[in-house]
């Protein structure tokens, strides 16, 4: 039987966490090529990095769901999750995270870009 322990996960769930950052660092990276994301590699992971932690707080947790939730805050603006659309979007509990990109990429596409 094999046994694992907490320490054992906690440290599978940073490098994990790592992985993902390197992943959407090199996306948006490739992704927005051309635009100033950020000053630097550093400040794009930093911005990564800020955008997973929000994400979570508004409960957008799977990866295809944060990599648009960052992908809008790069396209919008670091701080479009305090605008009133789109907060209100995010604050709507009756949403699922999934549900609340959904709705923000309906939002942006037939609202904002008509």
């Amino acid at each position: 039987m094999l046994v694992i322990r907490r320490e054992q996960l906690a440290v599978f769930q940073i490098a994990q966490r790592q992985q993902f950052e390197d992943s959407m660092t090199a996306h948006l990276a490739v992704r927005f090529a051309g635009r100033a994301v950020a000053p630097d590699k550093d400040g794009l992971r930093t911005l990564v990095r800020d955008g997973i932690r929000l994400a979570g707080e508004y409960g957008v947790v799977a990866p295809y769901d944060v990599q648009r939730f960052l992908e809008l805050r790069v396209e919008y603006g670091p701080d479009f999750h305090t605008t009133p659309w789109a907060a209100r979007i995010l604050k709507d509990s009756t949403l699922s995270g999934c549900g609340k990109i959904e709705h923000l990429d309906d939002y942006t596409f037939f609202s904002l870009r008509s």
